[in-house]
């Protein structure tokens, strides 16, 4: 979807970064050719008419004798009195919305009302990323807009011009008045034939407005009425909680020259600061609980990281401070989160959403809210040793596919220890966007090993359909088309509400079992009866005979045992064995006699359940 800004004024501008930064092919268009990054608007479909209210007719001829036939228009335009009736003459199909936001603002938070839609597909996908990007949606007809802005608009801007009038040659005041005053200097600062047409539709409104003005004016000379108006009204308005953080933030909007007042503003600065942190996490904490009750995780890296690039683009300030500064808010944040949730340990598992890693997670732990998504098993094993979570799932073993090697690699270089075991039987899914017969499906994807383990079924029910490999659950789910199927775990069909062709496709029923490790970092605990270590031996004959042989003597069967390459040189190996007894320290002894490296990766049991929680 290509999308012009035509007009790149303080609302084109602000529009133009917001799609750009969603990853869409955006271009301004200007009579300014300082602002122009581009000559034709031929090629868009999606146009957005940012002119003055006044321009929006010369604007539109333009577009009609230029613009794609089918292309969108997009009226942002105050005054839909105004603008509304161009666009039916255009000819285009054509959104009309009212952003309620201005130069610098945040799109979160903010008012976007809905006046006309044409049904296209383009404009369900402008309005789902206002929606994503946390925009509060509203709709009402082009009459209930003008009449509802002749309020909000023209009574307030009426206001703020009596006030920039009356206040005029005062240089200072009250916190109330300075604030009130740079509201006024805001509001002069705009477009005025813009802010005429706004008056215009305010006409009548004002008026009754004046009237009761003079109204109140002559009440409030008694005591006594003032009283009873000044409660009545008290009762009705809104809470004043935080109305101070308003009223500081004035304080800093000035330029100073005096060492005294710069020091002066950096205390106010401060301490604002300090109360939008404790506002940030109490918010958090609200979003802690509505995360309880749907059970999705605290913690979400990929969004964090997000927020992260997205500040670091509205600043010239060091972006690598800034991200420190921030990672750390966020920390201090979700560990706030975490508390209030009684909420002690944190697990990483290898994700997406639905994967089978998942499903075990779901299974020892009972919540999503302590799990932190991991995009491969390296990632997961390094939080672990860094303590930036406090245990780690991952898979060591599959009945069908053998041991996952980069698991067994990364515990090798690693300081972690295993303290635990754990198992879940692999079911794959069929599953599709829609009913599919077999016979209508083209292609196929999925994970590789999901794939190796669903072969005789691929070969008997869908052998013309391709096969395409993705790294994770949830790129196989967003690549589904109409023709398309995945193998994915009954979860994840459930979660991204699929439709589930056949269950259980894998080729060994009921013997499909893949065996994960629970990790954390090293504490030196001895605890289980099972015990993980690698070792190397002399490249010498009878050198393994030799440390099988410890292991013969002493009793203890070995339920494994692999060779890895030892990464310094060709033919150089070491052995991963796991021990069915707890190794001593006189059994490691008697291993150092005979080996030329040796190390515990853990001594452990197979465990179901993992305690997270803070108990009182």
């Amino acid at each position: 979807m290509k999308i012009l800004i035509y007009g790149v004024g303080d609302l084109g501008a602000l529009l133009k970064d917001f799609f750009y930064s969603k990853g869409y092919y955006v271009k301004g268009y200007d009579v300014d050719q300082r602002k122009r990054e581009t000559n034709s608007i031929s090629e868009f479909d999606v146009i957005f008419v940012c002119t003055p209210m006044g321009e929006i007719r010369n604007a539109l001829a333009h577009i009609r004798s230029e613009a794609k036939k089918n292309a969108l228009l997009v009226d942002v335009a105050s005054v839909k009195g105004v603008s509304i009736p161009e666009f039916e003459k255009s000819g285009f199909d054509f959104l009309s919305i009212h952003p309620m936001f201005g130069k610098d603002s945040e799109m979160a938070l903010a008012n976007i009302i809905v006046i006309h839609e044409s049904g296209k597909e383009e404009e369900k996908i402008i309005l789902n990323e206002f929606i994503k990007s946390g925009a509060l949606i509203n709709k009402m007809n082009a009459e209930e807009h003008d009449k509802s802005m002749a309020k909000i608009q023209g009574l307030t801007h009426f206001l703020l011009l009596a006030f920039a009038d009356l206040s005029e040659g005062v240089s200072y005041g009250t916190q109330i008045y300075n604030t009130l005053r740079k509201l006024s200097a805001r509001f002069l600062a705009q477009n005025w034939e813009m802010c005429y047409l706004i008056q215009k539709n305010a006409e009548k409104d004002r008026e009754e407005f004046v009237s009761k003005i003079l109204a109140l004016n002559e009440a409030i000379k008694d005591k006594e009425k003032f009283r009873r108006i000044f409660l009545k009204l008290r009762e009705k308005s809104e809470s004043a909680e935080s109305s101070e953080l308003l009223l500081e933030v004035c304080k800093i909007t000035k330029d100073f020259s005096e060492l005294e007042k710069m020091r002066g503003a950096l205390k106010v600065i401060d301490s604002l600061i300090l109360h939008l942190l404790e506002r940030r996490v109490e918010i958090a904490k609200k979003i802690a609980d509505k995360k309880k009750e749907i059970d999705e995780p605290v913690e979400v890296k990929e969004v964090e990281e997000d927020k992260i690039r997205q500040l670091i683009k509205k600043t010239n300030l060091n972006p690598l401070a800034v991200e420190e500064i921030f990672e750390k808010i966020m920390k201090l944040t979700k560990e706030e989160e975490y508390s209030m949730l009684g909420i002690k340990k944190t697990v990483a598992v290898l994700g997406p959403k639905g994967s089978f890693s998942e499903e075990l997670a779901l299974k020892v732990v009972g919540s999503r809210l302590p799990l932190r998504y991991c995009s491969n098993t390296d990632e997961i094993i390094k939080l672990v040793e860094s303590g930036e979570v406090d245990y780690g799932i991952v898979p060591i073993e599959n009945s069908v596919n053998g041991t996952v090697l980069p698991v067994l690699d990364a515990l090798m270089s690693h300081e972690v220890e295993v303290f635990g075991e754990t198992k879940l039987e692999v079911n794959h899914c069929l599953v599709a966007k829609r009913e599919l017969k077999f016979g209508d499906i083209r292609v196929i994807y999925s994970h590789p090993q999901a794939i190796a383990q669903c072969l005789g079924f691929i070969n008997n029910y869908l052998p013309n359909a391709e096969i395409r490999y993705t790294s994770s659950t949830s790129d196989a789910i967003r690549l589904l088309d109409d023709f398309s199927a995945a193998i994915v775990s009954e979860n994840a069909a459930k979660l991204y509400k699929l439709v589930i062709l056949r269950k259980g496709i894998q080729d060994l029923r009921d013997r499909n079992i893949t065996r994960f490790y629970m990790i954390r970092r090293k504490t030196g605990k001895m605890e289980g009866k099972i015990t993980s270590l690698f070792f190397a031996v002399e490249d010498k004959p009878g050198a393994l005979k030799n440390v099988l042989e410890v292991f013969y003597r002493k009793g203890f069967n070995l339920r494994k045992l692999e060779s890895r390459p030892a990464k310094t040189g060709l033919g150089d190996y070491v052995f991963f064995v796991e021990v069915e007894a707890p190794l001593s320290e006189e059994d490691a002894k008697d291993l150092k006699l005979c080996t030329t490296f040796y190390k515990i990766i853990g001594v452990f049991d197979e465990i179901d359940k993992l305690d997270v929680y803070q108990r009182s």
